[in-house]
């Protein structure tokens, strides 16, 4: 249930943070959602305090043009709108005239006193342009319009019919707004001078005082020039409209404007209030639906990386494409990226074409582009996550191929004397033909040139051409070394096969020697003989032992229990064990050691048969009565315990040599020994992370054991 559950919760988890972001897009207008939220209503916001200025600024614009097309408060279409100069006559233009020449163009009025052009006509535009050409002199929207040059102010009849249809577009739209029908924004404008006067209002009655009652309002006046408002903001441009509005120049005026906040009638005061009700609810639920969704995608997610790849029981399971190499995943998803990218705009286009206006594509586009990219950017991703929990993400990869080719071929590099060499030969003109193959197919897609294309596909033929070969070769050197591996392996298991099938006959001759000394036998000759063979027994046994740990330690088959240790109570309880052994051949043990703990990290049981090997080399080789010196040193970063010694017999060997299996210092053999002591000390040691040096001088037999030192916590 889960395989099917989680999938369908992220998607539809993401489903809903892309609905809250097209709510949070359009809901606040093109403002972030947090600052039109602290906007308590619709009167305290700016959207309101633009919707009074914009009102302002038609009061005025209704002053200008009713002194326009207006003759005692009513529409004049006789009204001169234009005059024209042609061959020194004047021309004058009438309202009526030039709506009677934009009808004859296809030019009218729709019920939102918008200008459209697909009416009937009977002068077409380049009949106008050609036959109807005239100087403008005069307009009477346009009344401090002065040509710079003659040349200026030559334009078509139709042009002009529909500058002036502009004019009377606004006009009427002012009109329907505000005096038509039922408005809930009222203003009043008196102008006054010397017992003149010119009043402008939308409410026949009302006083200044009433619209101040109103609820919202904006007042001011000539004589105080202060502006009364409870607006949040109001208009800046008031009083330099309202000075160059007078029809008496230096006359004063009173200018009061209100909304009902009531609302008693349906206009656009009332549908803005109620859109932007509705539009702060809407932000409210996309905020949260925001918050929510985010909250969702994450956790899906999360349990979406958790649960991928399991299958019944809690296994892992693989699907065929999790086996694509994951250089190619990461290929497909690049692809994809900057597919989708083209994609989407030319569907989107293509939408256009189809569907006519669309709002905000752009916004749209890249919230698809988005969802089309996350689709199955996603699939990829979680298939990366499947390997990787199979740890198969490495393992499926062209990359440890390739590392797998340059470790073959990179395997002749043991039979030369420098391996940087060895790398370069191969790494570096590989690159360089990577990049010269680049380099001529980006000639080729910018410059379509089949030179670079010929060039390039044909580096590419000998670049591989060449690394297969060498693949090959180093190929053969890598089965060699195999070989060469797989033989030491397949000895140091025979010798430790050898060893334990010899253990058991030893064991059983041991026994019967040990049974023929408990006979009173009283041949002193046989005893002898008893004696000898007990002591050949027990040096075969020894030997044995040592083959056996001497072949573990080589293979690394031992099992080490790794924890800080005290390398100085560790070395002087060695030397306690060897020192009886010691003085029995007069050596004299000089010793220098800390008192303080030398922490280090080994396995105690293997040090000390380290320590032991070492310690009883030195008490069968070392010259008689001569000095052993030993000491332990804190570095900086390890722990060195040192010991030198003068050796009995001539060192004529090398150090890789001693301790090498089956190597003595003794080279006359008369001492005890199997010649693995060394051998098995120098394999433990590499075991535990430490190193074993020897240094020969003449006679002189120095050994280092160095381990890193374990850094004390804070606190011990």
């Amino acid at each position: 249930m889960k395989k099917f559950f989680i999938p369908f919760l992220h998607l539809f988890s993401l489903f809903l943070l892309l609905c809250s972001l097209v709510i949070l897009h359009f809901a606040p207008r093109g403002r972030d959602a947090v600052s039109f939220l602290k906007e308590k209503n619709y009167l305290s916001s700016s959207d309101f305090d633009s919707a009074i200025s914009e009102s302002v600024n038609d009061i005025f614009d209704y002053i200008d043009l009713r002194d326009i097309f207006e003759t005692r408060g009513t529409l004049d279409l006789n009204h001169t709108i234009a005059q024209s100069e042609t061959n020194g006559a004047t021309r004058s233009y009438s309202l009526d005239y030039l709506i009677k020449y934009a009808r004859s163009m296809g030019y009218y009025l729709n019920e939102k006193n918008e200008i459209l052009e697909d009416g009937p006509a009977t002068v077409t535009k380049e009949q106008d342009e050609k036959e109807h050409m005239v100087r403008v002199i005069y307009r009477a929207y346009l009344p401090d319009y002065q040509p710079a040059t003659p040349a200026d102010g030559f334009m078509s009849l139709g042009r002009l019919a529909k500058e002036a249809l502009g004019y009377l577009a606004k006009y009427y739209a002012i009109r329907s707004r505000y005096f038509d029908k039922g408005s809930n924004f009222s203003f009043y404008v008196a102008y006054s001078s010397e017992g003149n006067s010119t009043c402008y209002t939308n409410a026949e009655g009302i006083t200044e005082k009433q619209i101040q009652a109103l609820g919202k309002y904006l007042y001011t006046d000539s004589d105080t020039l202060e502006i009364k408002s409870n607006l949040k903001t109001a208009p800046s441009n008031l009083v330099p409209l309202l000075e160059a509005r007078d029809p008496y120049r230096n006359g004063t005026y009173v200018f009061s404007a209100g909304v009902d906040t009531r609302f008693p009638y349906e206009d656009e005061y009332k549908a803005a209030y109620m859109e932007y009700s509705t539009r702060r609810q809407l932000t409210f639920m996309g905020l949260f639906l925001f918050i929510f969704s985010i909250f969702a995608v994450l956790t899906s997610f999360v349990m979406l990386l958790a649960h991928t790849g399991r299958g019944e029981k809690n296994g892992l399971q693989l699907y065929p494409f999790d086996k694509t190499p994951v250089e190619l995943t990461l290929m497909l998803g690049i692809v994809w990226f900057y597919f989708t990218q083209i994609l989407t705009k030319y569907f989107f286009e293509s939408l256009l074409l189809v569907v006519g206006n669309f709002p905000e594509p752009a916004f749209f586009s890249s919230l698809s582009l988005f969802a089309i990219r996350y689709l199955l950017l996603l699939p990829l991703f979680l298939s990366l996550v499947r390997q990787y929990k199979k740890s198969m993400l490495f393992h499926c990869s062209y990359l440890r191929r390739i590392l797998k080719l340059m470790e073959t071929y990179i395997t002749a590099s043991q039979f030369t004397r420098s391996k940087t060499f060895s790398y370069l030969l191969f790494v570096f003109p590989n690159l360089l033909a990577l990049g010269l193959i680049l380099y001529n197919a980006y000639c080729f897609i910018n410059r379509r040139s089949l030179l670079h294309l010929l060039f390039a596909t044909l580096l590419l033929f000998i670049t591989v051409s060449i690394d297969y070969y060498t693949y090959f070769i180093s190929r053969g050197l890598h089965d060699a070394v195999n070989e060469q591996v797989k033989a030491e392996r397949l000895k140091a298991d025979l010798i430790t096969n050898v060893s334990h099938d010899l253990k058991t006959p030893l064991t059983s001759i041991i026994s019967y020697v040990d049974l023929l000394k408990r006979e009173n036998i009283g041949d002193e000759r046989v005893r002898g003989y008893i004696e000898v063979l007990e002591q050949k027994a027990s040096r075969l046994k020894n030997l044995t032992e040592d083959l056996v740990e001497a072949s573990k330690a080589s293979s690394g088959n031992v099992s080490l229990e790794l924890h800080p240790i005290n390398y100085s109570e560790i070395l002087l309880q060695t030397l306690g064990e060897f020192q009886e052994k010691l003085e029995k051949r007069s050596l004299t043990i000089l010793t220098s050691v800390p008192e303080e703990d030398i922490m280090i990290m080994a396995d105690g049981r293997q040090l000390f048969r380290v320590l032991e090997n070492l310690f009883n080399n030195c008490a069968k080789y070392a010259l008689l009565g001569s000095r052993v010196y030993i000491t332990l040193e804190k570095r900086e970063k390890e722990a060195a315990f040192i010991m030198k010694n003068i050796s009995e017999a001539p060192l004529n060997i090398s150090p890789d040599e001693l301790t090498e299996r089956f190597v003595r210092g003794d080279v006359s053999r008369s001492t005890e020994g199997s010649g693995l002591g060394l051998s098995i000390a120098k394999s433990l040691t590499k075991l535990m992370s430490g190193k074993m040096i020897i240094d020969i001088d003449g006679d002189l037999y120095k050994v280092s054991l160095l381990f890193p030192l374990v850094e004390k916590e804070e606190g011990e």
